[in-house]
């Protein structure tokens, strides 16, 4: 079944986009408390060195520069796409384009 794409699926897309974005941003915020609360007490020596190395060099990069930042992660190019998707599909469109093809011969 066909479906019509509308500005409205755009911004809701791009809505759920930002829900995501918030929700892991905040479960990276509360995973980097517990990390430098286990690390800064009862946890500590090299293992404790090589755990926090561990999560700024490989976890941090992984969750922040490549799922969330505003410019460059999987994120902001779902945004960027769907950008496009409106500009060039959607908002190059004349309205009146429709009525035509609903009524050919009558433009």
């Amino acid at each position: 079944m066909a479906s019509i794409l509308k500005s409205a699926d755009i911004v809701n897309a791009k809505s759920s986009v930002t829900n995501y974005v918030t929700t892991a941003q905040q479960l990276y915020s509360e995973l980097q408390s517990t990390i430098n609360n286990l690390t800064s007490s009862g946890f500590m020596g090299d293992a404790s060195d090589g755990y926090k190395e561990f999560f700024t060099t490989k976890v941090t990069p992984a969750l922040v520069a490549n799922l969330t930042e505003a410019q460059g992660s999987i994120t902001a190019g779902i945004n960027g796409m769907l950008d496009t998707i409106q500009e060039q599909l959607l908002n190059s469109v004349d309205p009146g384009l429709g009525k035509l093809n609903q009524n050919p011969g009558q433009g």
